[in-house]
């Protein structure tokens, strides 16, 4: 991911104008996501393998739950501070296990225990989250990544993590083409199905803000 490409979506956004090889965004409303930042949809290039989006991260932003995305990614960090925790899961259906335990100390921590496993799909105003399959997780270990201003970094399909950052961060995202029709969400035994907190629109005022910040946070 290079800085052109960063700017020339940031400022695509900005000014609604789009170069040959970048286009609209299938769904441009900005929103203020359930989980506290601000995704602000940007473009998706011209063969319609990437959707590019800016986040920005307020304050108290940080996944709720342990989960995978059903596409791949890469992320440039513009501001600020982001980190991931990945998870080396195995999941499985119907295995037993109580609620999840953690154990240890420092940046790599091993987890026992057993999760639910919900499958979730996002629908027009909804949110649906499927635990009828009734499989089941172990947290074998995990890791913690800190990516600071200016550094890139990717992830694959699939891959369980929970994502925390500072307040203000920002970070360019490229996302990939969906590669399965739901992602998954692991579940505390004492957790009931998640109700998930309907989106916000951003209105055009803070929308213009951000990408301005972006672009000078870009430099």
């Amino acid at each position: 991911m290079c800085d052109e490409l960063v700017g020339a979506a940031l400022v695509a956004a900005l000014e609604q104008r789009f170069a040959d090889d970048l286009r609209p965004p299938l769904e441009p409303q900005a929103i203020i996501h359930p989980n506290g930042f601000v995704k602000l949809p940007l473009a998706r290039t011209a063969g319609g393998a990437a959707r590019l989006f800016l986040h920005v991260w307020q304050a108290g932003s940080a996944d709720a739950d342990v989960h995978d995305h059903r596409w791949a990614f890469a992320s440039a960090v513009l501001r600020g501070e982001l980190s991931h925790t990945l998870m080396d899961v195995t999941v499985t259906p119907g295995s037993a296990g109580g609620r999840g335990r953690e154990r240890g100390r420092g940046r790599e921590e091993h987890l026992t225990g057993a999760f639910a496993v919900a499958r979730y799909r996002p629908g027009v105003g909804t949110h649906c989250f499927d635990v009828s399959r009734r499989e089941r997780a172990v947290v074998n270990h995990r890791r913690t990544h800190v990516f600071p201003a200016g550094r890139r970094y990717g992830m694959e399909a699939f891959v369980f993590h929970r994502a925390h950052a500072l307040a203000g961060a920002m970070t360019f995202v490229a996302r990939g083409l969906p590669q399965r029709p739901y992602a998954r969400v692991l579940l505390d035994d004492e957790t009931s199905t998640p109700v998930m907190k309907p989106w916000r629109p951003l209105d055009a005022v803070e929308r213009r803000q951000h990408l301005r910040d972006a672009l000078e946070a870009l430099g």
